[in-house]
């Protein structure tokens, strides 16, 4: 007959006031038993995030079906996946989102939840899956796309070139267009407003 071998164990001291031993023996034993019935916060969160994944993997395979599909949602889909795959070249804005239909909406939620905390890659899932990203990422030439520009940086001090401005007669509110100079990354003019104030 096998006999499992004890696990390790620690002894703990504690000292307790009188008038609160029992609640806190009633503590220990709810704390025990949770642990061994698999009940603990903790072990919660743990089948949680099993179960997570376990849909962030379905829901990915689904994303990817899209992605090299014919739908509508095919785009928005692969823009979604090429952010994930590299957010540097790939800038998404989440509220793209807002277009898809539910179903890949929620799969793209669950992709995300996957992605939270990531021990692979997106495209890592999958064999051949750099390929598989490279593919969709020519097939709707979001590499050819520039790269959206950031805004300036608060405090920053830029050297601009005057462009335009909006029409402002008089004391009134004032829009100036203008231009930085000497970013090669910044090519879109940026709008500056005035107050007549």
């Amino acid at each position: 007959m096998n006999i499992p071998p004890r696990p390790k164990t620690h002894r703990i001291t504690s000292d307790v006031p009188d008038h609160l031993l029992e609640a806190f023996r009633h503590t220990i034993t709810g704390s025990f038993a949770n642990a061994h019935g698999g009940q603990t916060p903790a072990q919660r969160a743990a089948e949680i995030r099993v179960g997570d994944r376990d849909r962030g993997l379905d829901s990915l395979l689904q994303l990817v079906d899209v992605a090299e599909g014919e739908t509508g949602q095919a785009e928005t889909v692969a823009e979604f996946l090429a952010g994930l795959y590299n957010d540097t070249d790939y800038r998404f804005d989440l509220t793209a989102l807002r277009a898809l239909d539910d179903d890949p909406f929620e799969h793209c939620l669950a992709v995300l939840r996957l992605h939270h905390r990531p021990t692979v890659e997106v495209h890592g899932y999958f064999p051949g899956g750099e390929q598989r990203w490279q593919q969709i990422i020519t097939r709707w030439n979001l590499d050819k796309r520039p790269a959206p520009e950031l805004p300036p940086v608060h405090g920053e001090r830029y050297q601009g070139r005057y462009v335009t401005n909006q029409e402002a007669p008089g004391y009134r509110d004032m829009t100036l267009v203008v231009a930085i100079d000497g970013d090669p990354a910044r090519q879109l003019p940026i709008e500056l407003h005035f107050s007549a104030g």
